[in-house]
């Protein structure tokens, strides 16, 4: 009987990504931003939707969590047909939702796992709670090979720290292994991101031009290229980087087609005629 996953006439150069997140209709983030930066990393995109949402380039009108139910049957059969090289991590934003995120991740131990913290919309509508960030704290984040907040959200999961290096720190001494540190809400020239890491004491920085605009979907984009690196055997820290380039490179050729936020294009422009 073949072992899923690991027949030797099954490709390797497009290891599975399993994404697990929100339905964004506009493309711009969520789920279909997640398959977009898997496969244009050279991965192949396998997803979960937690949850659909009412919503444009503006604003989350409204936001429908999946039965648990149909969300654990989709998860056992897709993995009874493919075997995960790593796993990325989006909106969950249900207890329910999460235990069996849990559960799923304590089964592929070795398996890379990427979290995006999305604790809110751009436009201020909340995805999770205290309990919510508390479970995903104790349950989920000791598990993770990296978790990427941003500055805003890196504050809601670690207050009344002072610095970003002791914030980090703290996500660590959790069992984390690494964490990126976005800088985009911070008003600079630039942006600076910062990898802190288990094994050093000083973070990795990274310096980019600071694009004009908001965005929509840079998280997502971010977190999804990395797990897609980290899935075709590359190491975190070279991941993390040319990760960092992609997202920069999508937010630059980035698409603006409404009054709303400008859609990162995850694609190379000469694949269009």
């Amino acid at each position: 009987m073949i072992k899923l996953g690991v027949h030797p006439n099954f490709q390797k150069k497009h290891p599975p990504v399993l994404a697990i997140g929100g339905h964004d209709p506009s493309s711009g983030a969520g789920i279909i931003a997640d398959a977009q930066a898997i496969l244009g990393l050279g991965a192949w995109p396998i997803t979960l939707i937690s949850c659909l949402t009412a919503q444009n380039t503006q604003q989350v009108k409204q936001i429908t969590y999946q039965p648990i139910e149909a969300l654990q049957l989709q998860l056992e059969v897709l993995l009874a047909d493919f075997t995960p090289a790593a796993i990325k991590l989006g909106v969950l934003g249900s207890l329910e939702v999460q235990e069996l995120v849990a559960k799923l991740i304590k089964r592929y131990p070795q398996t890379s796992l990427v979290i995006d913290p999305v604790l809110a919309s751009t436009s201020g509508t909340s995805f999770t709670s205290d309990s919510l960030i508390g479970h995903l704290k104790e349950e989920i984040l000791p598990y993770a090979t990296l978790i990427t907040p941003n500055l805003q959200e890196l504050e809601q999961l670690v207050p009344n720290k002072e610095t970003v290096e002791s914030q980090a720190q703290e996500l660590i001494k959790l069992g984390c292994k690494a964490v990126l540190v976005t800088g985009v809400h911070k008003q600079t020239h630039t942006v600076r991101n910062l990898l802190f890491t288990n094994s050093t004491n000083e973070p990795l920085v990274n310096r980019w031009q600071r694009l004009e605009g908001e965005f929509h979907g840079s998280g997502c984009t971010l977190a999804s290229a990395v797990a897609a690196l980290l899935a075709r055997g590359e190491a975190l820290p070279q991941a993390s980087v040319k990760a960092q380039d992609y997202t920069w490179q999508s937010l630059d050729k980035a698409l603006k087609l409404t009054e709303g936020q400008l859609l990162p294009l995850r694609i190379r422009e000469d694949n269009h005629a």
